[in-house]
Order: C-alpha cells, then sequence, then structure tokens
C-alpha cells in the first residue's frame, strides 16, 4: 500500500490511529477501513431514507436541473429521447450516461436551439453519439476533445475518432454538418458568441487545478463562446453525502466552486438535489461496476442499475445543469 493510500485511509477514519500505534499490520487496517466506509455508506443511506423518503410522479414533465433517478427510465419524455438516441434498451440496461444525453436533448429541445439556424460546441465529446445526433438537426456541430494516440485515452477519446467520425458514428448523419477537432476545453480556440449550444457530459470536473479551477475555467470559455440567450448543457459528478473531492463537486463546491463563479451563465431553474428513495436502493461500487460496464455479464445488467456509485466512503451520481447566457 502507497503512503498515500495509508494517509487517505487514515483521514476518513481518524479511529483507525489506535490500530497504527498499536502496530497492526495494514493488510488488516486496510480491511478494517473498507468495513467502516461500507458501514457509513450504508448508514447514510438508511438515514436519508428515512429522514427525507423522496418520490417522483414519472408521468410528469421532466425536471432539467437535478440529480439522476432510477424512475427515469419509466418517463414517457426520456423514453421518447433514448430510443431517438438509439439508447433505450428494451432488456432494461440502465446506466447514467445515457440519462445524460437524454437530458441533455430534452433541455436542447424546450429552448427551441434544435434548429437549422444553430450551431454547438462540444466540450470533452470523445465519442459519444450526441454530436452526430446533432447533425441532423442543426446547421453545424464541433466535437472537441484531446485526441490522443495514447493508452489513457485509447477507450474515451481515441485519435482514430479525429481522423474518422464516422465509423463510431451510431446512426447515419450529415457528415458535413460534424467537425471534430483536438482542442482544450479550457481553451477555446473559437471567437466570442459563437454557439447556440454548449454540451459537456461528465467531463469538466476531470479538468484538474485546485477548487475545481479546471472546471471552472472551462465554464468560462464556454459562457465566452456562447451567444447570448444560447444554453450550455452540462452534466458532472455529484457527490450526494457531502464528502470532499478534488474532481467531484458537492452541495457547497457545486455552488461555491462554480455556479456563483459565472458572471452570464445562469442556471435556467434551481438545482435539485434531492435523490429518490427508490435510487437510494440501486448503489453499486465503482471500482468493480463501472469501470468495467462493458464487459459485465448481461444478465448482471439487467439488474444492477448504474446510477449511484460509491468509491470508499464517497457516494456519487450525475447532476444534469442547464445554463442560459444573460445578455
Amino acid at each position: 500500500m502507497t503512503l498515500k493510500r495509508k494517509l487517505n485511509s487514515v483521514r476518513r477514519h481518524p479511529s483507525l490511529v489506535k490500530e497504527i500505534i498499536q502496530g497492526k499490520k495494514w493488510a488488516k487496517i486496510e480491511e478494517m477501513c473498507k468495513s467502516l466506509d461500507e458501514k457509513e455508506i450504508d448508514d447514510f443511506v438508511s438515514n436519508l431514507k428515512n429522514a427525507s423518503p423522496y418520490r417522483i410522479d414519472t408521468g410528469s414533465k421532466t425536471k432539467l436541473n437535478r440529480l439522476c433517478y432510477v424512475e427515469d427510465w419509466q418517463n414517457h419524455e426520456i423514453r421518447e429521447t433514448l430510443v431517438e438516441l438509439q439508447k433505450f434498451n428494451p432488456e432494461g440496461f440502465i446506466h447514467r450516461k445515457d440519462w445524460e444525453w437524454a437530458i441533455g436533448l430534452i433541455a436542447m429541445k424546450r429552448f427551441d436551439k434544435l434548429n437549422k439556424s444553430s450551431a454547438a460546441i462540444g466540450v470533452g465529446s470523445g465519442t459519444e453519439p450526441i454530436p452526430f445526433y446533432l447533425a441532423n438537426k442543426i446547421s453545424h456541430v464541433y466535437a472537441t476533445d484531446l485526441y490522443e494516440d495514447d493508452e489513457s485515452w485509447k477507450k474515451a477519446a481515441p485519435i482514430e475518432f479525429l481522423r474518422n467520425p464516422k465509423k463510431y458514428a451510431p446512426f447515419p448523419y450529415r457528415e458535413e454538418a460534424l467537425t471534430v477537432l483536438r482542442m482544450d476545453g479550457s481553451n477555446l480556440n473559437f471567437p466570442d458568441e459563437t454557439f447556440d449550444i454548449a454540451f459537456s457530459f461528465s467531463s469538466i470536473e476531470h479538468f484538474g487545478g485546485k477548487n475545481h479551477s479546471g472546471a471552472l475555467k472551462s465554464m468560462r470559455e464556454i459562457e465566452r463562446v456562447l451567444k447570448p440567450g444560447g444554453i450550455a448543457v452540462i452534466a458532472t459528478e455529484y457527490i450526494i453525502n457531502g464528502k470532499k473531492h478534488p474532481e467531484f463537486f458537492n452541495k457547497k463546491t457545486i455552488h461555491s466552486d462554480l455556479i456563483d463563479k459565472l458572471e452570464k451563465l445562469k442556471p435556467v431553474e434551481p438545482l435539485d438535489l434531492r435523490i429518490t428513495t427508490n435510487t437510494l436502493d440501486t448503489v453499486i461500487d465503482h471500482f468493480t461496476i463501472d469501470a468495467n460496464w462493458d464487459d459485465m455479464d448481461e444478465e448482471y445488467k439487467k439488474t444492477h442499475p448504474l446510477i449511484l456509485l460509491k468509491i470508499r466512503n464517497i457516494l456519487f451520481t450525475s447532476i444534469m445543469i442547464v445554463f442560459q447566457k444573460q445578455a
């Protein structure tokens, strides 16, 4: 075990200092730490379900600025959008990335941006289906990412996508309406007020810096290149049990490090940071499931929605924030 990992274990559970002083083996301490992490998560979920039960009407118009719920796959508007994206799975597979894309498109529709006069930019787009979808709906879409011939980017943003996006297209699209560019999300090489739509799905939190400064820098660039009245559709990771994290946001930092520091980008509706009671029953482990989702058994996927994940004593999911640029 590395020194950093040892220190993280002690920070999460200071009570373990006693075991360290007594000279217990690190393997045993790590086992104890894992057990304490699991108990902390279980206690948090149980207390939240009892103290603040929350349920939604799946037949009502969906909110935009909120967390991902397991019930969303029963919402007619979301299901229809997933069908359009060819991401609705009748077998019952539920994945939060599909939700991010669906809510993003619903927001674009509500603000009447899906028309032939609109232009869009994707920040950290990877090989996602949204640019292909938008190429059939709007004037032009630019997909940007750090497309590299590097092992760490091979799956999320392969350099081959930069050269041949058509290979990754989930459906036919207007090839002349899509441009793929290698570009840093914190330095968008476009003039001010160029775009009607900007979108980013679970990317900005990975842009580095202290107090989410990389994410903020990217959002300020998005703010700059959007036209007045344009919308920014932003999904990111949100910690529901309030823990601190260098990348993911929590109830405090989503405002203090991001929303409150933007000048002209304003949320189109208040953030609803509640999570449904049913969703609290879907907790799965990030390391064993999320990172290996594509290789998981199909039967397992049917019964394990990938929505609410845990990393040690951190419990997180996706949050959508739709902004509109003020004049």
